[in-house]
């Protein structure tokens, strides 16, 4: 029997039956590895299964798919730039053999090594059955607990904010139709940035347990939050506080601010909460789920500053910190949030990050922190 080998110049020869079973051991090994991760995945499916069974909502996969399209599509264009930029380096240093066959060399050592697919693997596995869960879970607090926490919320931002209102000690700042839509732009900026950290940790060559302890805190982040503290302090947001709570609306003026400042530049968030709510009082939609408490983009963007420092880049900290006040202010001014709702999102990013540095597996690299997701 003859055995499919490539070989390019210069490079050591490569199996292709030895690269599956690479491939095919390295993720056998990772089910153990990935223990933690598939636990709380596991955990939240099941849940959202239950849950929307109980308030009897149909369970939408519809969603995981769009998300998994968009992750492949984000996968292959980073797989295709970081072709493009192996290229030009060895354009640049001069390179005599033949680059489509140092690529393809690159390809089946590196970028598509067989401990990075196991890991991906196991990453994007265990990220689909979870967002199944939370989803299903997301979208049935309504029915499972009514709102009644969004007057206690504005309360308690008047009173930490001097009797006033955060959005109106912003808004001298940040109100103006050009200033609303950069916030917006970035606060939108925020799925990529997410998007950038999942697959950096998530396709890692090294399984290190900085990465363990990454995708641990990140799905624990979700679970936490929304399902548990979502629930418990079911709230629909300033952008919704006039169907949910009777008498004046005190965001009204804020809201006005917002479609007139939509008027003159694209502010997404403006028609995105109208398909939300329109999703809501229907009872299913391609955005779903109304829950403010506590506010996971401030949770997430806190949660980058904590693995950005135990990486020990202090490019990526001076990055992380800017943003993650941007978007505090940002789910203030473009009304999705009440400011408790950002500070309880720190703080369950501060939870999950040590609740996940004591739960994280070693790794195949060890126990160092430090070790680098390449």
């Amino acid at each position: 029997m003859t055995v499919t080998t490539l070989q390019p110049a210069g490079f050591p020869l490569i199996r292709l039956d030895d690269y599956g079973r690479g491939i095919l051991s390295a993720v056998r090994q990772g089910f153990g590895t990935h223990r933690v991760i598939y636990a709380i995945a596991i955990t939240a499916y099941a849940w959202g299964l239950v849950e929307c069974s109980l308030v009897g909502l149909p369970v939408n996969y519809g969603l995981v798919s769009l998300v998994s399209g968009s992750s492949v599509l984000f996968l292959g264009v980073l797989i295709g730039a970081w072709l493009a930029a192996d290229l030009f380096r060895l354009w640049r240093a001069g390179h005599a053999g033949s680059p489509s066959l140092a690529l393809l060399h690159r390809l089946q050592t590196d970028i598509l090594a067989p401990s990075r697919i196991a890991n991906a693997f196991h990453a994007f596995l265990a990220n689909g059955i979870f967002f199944i869960g939370f989803i299903a879970i997301k979208k049935s607090i309504p029915l499972a607990v009514p709102f009644s926490w969004d007057q206690t919320f504005m309360t308690w931002d008047k009173a930490l904010h001097g009797g006033v209102l955060p959005h109106d000690l912003l808004l001298p700042l940040l109100g103006s139709p050009e200033a609303l839509f950069l916030v917006n732009v970035s606060y939108n900026l925020w799925f990529i940035v997410l998007l950038f950290c999942f697959f950096w940790f998530g396709y890692a060559r090294t399984d290190s347990r900085l990465r363990q302890r990454y995708l641990i805190a990140y799905l624990s982040l979700w679970l936490v939050g929304t399902c548990v503290l979502g629930t418990v302090f079911s709230s629909a947001g300033p952008c919704f506080y006039g169907f949910v709570v009777e008498g004046a609306n005190p965001y009204a003026s804020l809201l006005d601010t917002l479609k007139s400042a939509n008027a003159i530049y694209p502010i997404w968030a403006v028609p995105t909460q109208e398909t939300l709510w329109q999703s809501h009082l229907a009872g299913h939609g391609d955005v779903e789920g109304v829950s403010a408490m506590p506010s996971l983009h401030v949770a997430t963007s806190v949660l980058f500053i904590l693995q950005a420092r135990a990486w020990g880049k202090r490019w990526a900290v001076w990055f992380t910190v800017p943003f993650a006040l941007v978007i505090l202010a940002g789910s203030v001014v473009l009304g999705w949030h009440y400011a408790v709702d950002g500070y309880a999102g720190a703080l369950v990013a501060l939870f999950c990050w040590w609740l996940a540095g004591r739960l994280a597996p070693a790794g195949t690299a060890g126990e160092g922190l430090s070790s680098r997701p390449s």
